[in-house]
């Protein structure tokens, strides 16, 4: 049977989540040699390599990709069994930045549950693109955000991958002889390029019928008829559907979302990195 120590796993998750034991010994306030011993330690443990080297720093092995997950729970549950014995509540406020087309599916759930169990966080829920997002956080202004990987120089905590699918209203018709006429992301957002080059990949003949800054803007124009709209599923509206996977049709527009927070958080914050990082783990274990 493994006993594993939550001290140990703390030290693996802080050096998974900056890539270096450096960094991490810098984060943890504990020497480069304490922290390699306590990895080399955990590896011993449980008989696999949990990191490889690679030229930006440490990198997760299959292995050590399955610990990270178990690794956050056993903690998270650690933490949880100190504050009800001791009797200690969680309170203050959290500045949450969140990609709106991401606030309106995946961490609906996840928030919901993390209030109902910390109902003294109180947490400001800032909705903006991308780009603003990036902005605000580099300026400390968030203490969380949760944004296109593609728009921070920071190694996100998580990464979700999502897929935008081609959306229409449902009596929508495509015809073939003209141009797609599609509902395009304002030439800020990083998603506008990845768009073009997915119709570009089947040299699909297409038109911009409309500019959307907003997913209600996408949501709205997709309703009226405009044309095709990229959205996550979770997002298509009412009266709406995806279009086949037909070969003269786009395909779905891949997309990596970040979870990102600030080196020096509250104990507020980092309980809630623990508890989406948690919760998405046991989502996205088989």
């Amino acid at each position: 049977m493994l006993d594993l120590d939550s001290y140990l796993l703390r030290a693996f998750l802080t050096v998974a989540e900056i890539g270096t034991v450096n960094g991490a010994a810098a984060k943890l306030h504990r020497t480069q040699a304490a922290v390699s011993m306590q990895i080399r330690k955990l590896e011993e443990l449980v008989g696999v390599t949990l990191f490889s080297r690679s030229s930006k720093g440490l990198e997760l092995t299959a292995h050590g990709q399955i610990m990270v997950a178990y690794a956050r729970e056993i903690v998270v549950l650690s933490d949880e069994v100190g504050r009800r014995l001791t009797g200690k509540i969680l309170q203050g406020r959290i500045r949450l930045g969140v990609v709106e087309d991401f606030a309106a599916s995946r961490l609906i759930d996840i928030l919901r549950d993390f209030r109902a169990q910390n109902p003294k966080v109180d947490i400001d829920i800032i909705v903006e693109p991308n780009r603003r997002l990036a902005e605000m956080f580099e300026e400390g202004k968030l203490d969380l955000v949760v944004c296109d990987i593609t728009v921070l120089n920071r190694k996100p905590i998580l990464i979700w991958t999502e897929y935008l699918t081609w959306v229409v209203r449902s009596d929508f018709v495509v015809d073939a002889s003209r141009p797609l006429p599609v509902i395009m992301f304002d030439e800020s957002c990083p998603w506008n390029v990845r768009t073009i080059a997915t119709l570009s990949q089947r040299n699909i003949k297409w038109k911009t019928a409309c500019v959307a800054s907003t997913l209600v803007a996408m949501a709205t124009a997709v309703r009226v008829g405009i044309g095709v709209g990229p959205m996550l599923e979770a997002t298509i509206p009412e009266g709406c559907r995806a279009l086949d996977k037909a070969a003269d049709l786009p395909g779905a527009v891949r997309i990596e979302i970040g979870f990102y927070a600030q080196s020096e958080a509250s104990e507020g914050v980092r309980y809630l990195v623990e508890f989406v990082s948690r919760h998405t783990a046991m989502a996205d274990r088989p």
